[in-house]
């Protein structure tokens, strides 16, 4: 029999009378909150789910998209008295957080330079939707295929490794064979100031690195000199299109300093409240949701290689509303395995086409559905805006057998005839039309209205002599006062 945990099983927020959700509950998959503009999804729901979380003690890494996300946060901060919690990461906040000096010097995953790789190759992937095999893949395993060459020079040279440092090193590669052999080459290039360094400690080299060094250099200087100059070319811009901004400030002090003023395990191990306080809607989509995918990457990766272990850390909560925004390809692994972490992913978006949009699918599809899926507990607002959402909705509450009336009338003979009949069908438990009825909040009225829905587990108000069972869907209505 488990053993019951006094964090994880603590009551975060009432349902009813007899439901409640706890922390057990909310990392098992993580929620989705649903809802139009205006319905209450951000202003109830999603508020007292922060502030029950934030009163049980647990960190949290705030993303902001609106400009009125920061001050949100800080509200519900202030309201469950964590102030002096809080670390505020802005453009103005002097901060630093240089992910690859993170990534290489934590854990076990330390000097690893396939792990770089793949961080790297999934900031190249941020704003692109991958609908199959295509062009793309290939420019992008050929810039991987650079990238690990100019990480491992930097490496056997014990140089400092940045976003910045790996931009010099490719676009310093020789461009003609034998160039590495001329002296202004030598001179004048970075990547030949690594070469130099590595033979300034070639007796501290293992045999292993000699091997690594020669892999490196042979690329370096017969394959890739010997490139085509267009393909070439297409491949280093694949990687210094997005390296580029982190050779100019802010993106240069922020992210490329070699220092980190703040760590992930802060998070989990510390209870700290971390706001990235870079909205998508001040700063521009693209730049911002680099500079935040950057931050939340690192921050999943190290939460997810350290189990939860009661006393040793106190879980976490990551919040975003109008995910889709900040979506990268490593979410979905994310939140199939964030619960081993404790870890709550709360996100909220307005519709599912938003979702699919970013996913590459013009209707929602396989992909949408699959990442869904993963949240298990989804609180349902006000949809009148999005049938594909209701009727999204409707579907994963479930269908069942049920009698719909018949009625018909005729003549025959100059005698009319009536009649009444019962047919079994096949639908929904909740119709769509359902997601449509739902209060939202006014200027009067502080309260909204959902279904919730606890990943198929019955609500215990819901059982009755009649239905032992009870049903897996409850109306909650949810204020936005704390």
């Amino acid at each position: 029999m488990q053993r019951p945990d006094d964090i994880l099983d603590r009551a975060i927020l009432s349902l009813s009378k007899s439901d409640w959700l706890s922390i057990r509950s909310l990392i098992n998959g993580g929620v989705l909150i649903t809802g139009g503009l205006g319905q209450g999804k951000s202003s109830t729901s999603l508020r007292q789910i922060c502030y029950g979380l934030l009163k049980a003690g647990l960190g949290a890494l705030f993303c902001t998209v609106k400009s009125s996300d920061t001050q949100d946060y800080l509200a519900y901060i202030k309201a469950a008295g964590r102030e002096k919690d809080v670390i505020l990461f802005s453009v103005e906040s002097g901060l630093r957080f240089d992910p690859l000096a993170y990534l290489w010097s934590s854990g076990r995953g330390a000097l690893d330079v396939e792990a770089i790789i793949e961080f790297f190759s999934i900031l190249l992937s941020i704003g692109k939707q991958h609908l199959g095999v295509n062009n793309d893949r290939f420019w992008e395993l050929a810039s991987e295929q650079a990238m690990r060459h100019a990480i491992h020079l930097i490496r056997l040279a014990r140089a400092p490794l940045s976003i910045v440092s790996v931009a010099n090193t490719i676009q310093s590669f020789p461009t003609a064979v034998g160039q590495h052999e001329t002296a202004e080459w030598q001179s004048s290039s970075y990547t030949a100031s690594l070469i130099q360094k590595i033979r300034e400690r070639k007796d501290e080299l293992s045999e292993t690195d000699w091997k690594d060094l020669d892999v490196a250099t042979q690329f370096v200087f017969n394959k890739w000199a010997s490139y085509d100059e267009r393909p070439r070319g297409s491949i280093e811009m694949t990687f210094a299109g997005m390296a580029d901004k982190f050779l100019f400030s802010p993106f240069r002090e922020m992210f490329a300093s070699g220092a980190c003023d703040f760590r992930p395990e802060q998070i989990t191990h510390e209870r700290k409240l971390l706001i990235l306080d870079i909205p998508v809607l001040q700063y521009g989509r693209e730049t911002s949701r680099l500079m935040q995918i950057i931050v939340k990457l690192v921050c999943q990766r190290s939460w997810l290689s350290h189990a939860y272990k009661p006393g040793c850390c106190n879980g976490a909560m990551i919040v975003q509303d109008e995910f889709q925004m900040l979506m990268s390809r490593f979410e979905n692994h994310f939140v199939q395995v964030c619960r081993g972490s404790a870890i709550v992913p709360l996100y909220a978006t307005q519709t599912i086409l938003n979702l699919a949009e970013e996913m590459g699918e013009s209707q929602p599809g396989s992909k949408t559905k699959a990442f869904l899926n993963n949240l298990s507990i989804k609180i349902a607002h006000n949809s009148a805006g999005c049938p594909d959402t209701c009727q999204y909705l409707a579907d994963t509450i479930g269908k069942e057998y049920r009698y719909l009336d018949g009625f018909n009338a005729g003549e025959s003979g100059g005698r009319t005839h009536t009649g009444l009949s019962g047919q079994k069908h096949l639908a929904h438990i909740v119709e769509p039309i359902e997601f449509t009825r739902l209060m939202a909040p006014d200027g009067q009225n502080p309260c909204a209205e959902a279904i919730v829905y606890l990943g198929g587990r019955a609500f215990n108000v819901t059982k009755t002599e009649k239905n032992p069972r009870g049903r897996n869907y409850l109306n909650v209505t949810f204020s936005r006062e704390i």
